[in-house]
């Protein structure tokens, strides 16, 4: 998955300048940066949610250039092949947490709904609610809701999983709850890009960390050269700093 000098404008705003990136497959790419940087419509470009202005996007056999049209078999095409899962949840309140899960795979997939429900248990088994199953998502907790929601996202089977900020509406211990779950989809080489604001988890799954300000890349790589003390990038050092409150006075 590649992005070359992806540019996106909302009006006159300037969204995205010249964005290119790769994204390794079987890696957890995590994108950070402050609020208004880029990130998100990064990420959502990735799934076309946002459709950038100019640039080309490459992914496996599919080649878009976005100085044209895009068709509808593109888009379904890439849709199919990327997961997207948001920070608030999005779950149907009229299904059980196993009809959210199984109504993509049966409707879109055209799977039967014995093999949808079959693949589905053992996916709600993974994200540790599989006792939910019959449960409706008024009876879930936020923590619990979310992780329905990327289990809806792995029984599409994508090759990769876009997370916007999935635990940023969720309490500390609810959050722990689904930064577990994201860990070991990580262990198991599930191809992730993640935009956070959590650094410590950021530091603990991370492959690879793209750092976003102002729609720019002023960060790309090893996420222990990012995280170390002395970075020699003063404004890396105080975002990282603001972020995990170590500047925080009395």
């Amino acid at each position: 998955m590649k992005l070359a000098k992806i540019n996106k404008w909302f009006g006159e705003k300037h969204v995205l300048k010249d964005v290119s990136l790769e994204f390794p497959a079987g890696q957890t790419t995590v994108l950070v940066g402050p609020s208004g940087s880029g990130k998100s419509t990064i990420l959502r470009s990735l799934n076309l949610l946002e459709q950038p202005d100019r640039g080309t996007y490459d992914f496996d056999e599919l080649h878009l250039n976005f100085a044209k049209s895009v068709s509808r078999k593109q888009k379904l095409l890439l849709r199919q092949k990327t997961g997207m899962v948001f920070q608030d949840y999005n779950l149907f309140p009229h299904l059980t947490v196993l009809q959210n899960v199984t109504e993509g795979p049966i409707r879109v997939l055209k799977k039967s709904k014995e093999t949808a429900n079959q693949e589905a248990l053992e996916i709600l088994s993974k994200v540790g609610l599989r006792d939910f199953a019959d449960a409706y998502p008024a009876q879930l907790s936020g923590g619990q809701a979310q992780r329905v929601a990327i289990a809806r996202a792995l029984a599409m089977k994508p090759e990769y999983v876009l997370l916007d900020e999935p635990t940023s509406a969720l309490d500390p211990e609810l959050e722990l709850e689904v930064l577990r779950v994201l860990l070991r989809l990580a262990q198991e080489n599930q191809s992730l890009i993640i935009v956070t604001h959590n650094m410590v988890f950021a530091r603990r799954v991370a492959d690879k960390i793209v750092f976003v300000e102002d729609g720019t890349i002023k960060y790309d790589g090893d996420p222990a050269a990012f995280f170390v003390p002395d970075n020699p990038d003063e404004r890396i050092r105080h975002f990282i700093a603001a972020m995990t409150m170590e500047e925080l006075e009395a």
